[in-house]
């Protein structure tokens, strides 16, 4: 178990991608500076009540996030580029004095990598498509080599409920995940 900071957001990140921030409030900038000085990441989760301004409840899944390049915006904010690492259960959360949420955590298993099966060819075509539309662009993407990879990248662009989104993040194989995902593809596309 660990004890890490939390940055509540009203979207899923999941492992291998690459988010922008734009930070702002103070507890967030302190958040920013201590990973920087201490070369260490914070947790990324889902808000489930409340907004990215304020206290907000989160879904008990998360992501560990390293920072990979930060800039100083023209409008005073600070911009930082998060890569999404290991996942996580949080098993308890407090707030600090000046609003930052900190959580015990504990890790999930990382996952065997696994090729791409044939069977799954017509996901890396809607992977493709999906990463065409112009809100997609801000976030980065590694080639997909892995079904790992395929089914996070697909579970980040697939317009998802909240719920579908964590019960992918719990998933611990990646196999399942593209089942998952190929057998639900029809009915989140129709919501």
């Amino acid at each position: 178990m660990s004890l890490i900071p939390l940055f509540p957001l009203n979207m899923a990140l999941f492992p291998g991608v690459t988010l922008p921030l734009r930070i702002f409030e103070q507890r967030y900038l302190r958040l920013v500076t201590d990973s920087l000085k201490s070369d260490t990441g914070f947790g990324v989760v889902l808000i489930r009540s409340g907004r990215e301004v304020g206290p907000a409840e989160v879904w008990p899944l998360g992501l560990y996030v390293r920072i990979v390049d930060w800039s100083q915006g023209e409008e005073g904010l600070l911009h930082i580029d998060v890569a999404g690492d290991s996942r996580f259960r949080v098993l308890e959360t407090f707030r600090e004095e000046d609003g930052l949420l900190m959580a015990e955590v504990e890790w999930l298993p990382d996952e065997d990598s696994h090729p791409v099966p044939e069977s799954f060819d017509g996901l890396m075509a809607v992977l493709d498509e999906l990463k065409q539309h112009t809100a997609m662009l801000s976030l980065k993407f590694a080639p997909v080599e892995t079904a790992e990879a395929l089914s996070w990248q697909l579970a980040q662009l697939l317009p998802l409920d909240d719920a579908a989104r964590v019960e992918l993040l719990a998933s611990h194989d990646p196999l399942e995940r593209l089942a998952n995902i190929a057998a639900n593809l029809d009915r989140w596309a129709k919501e």
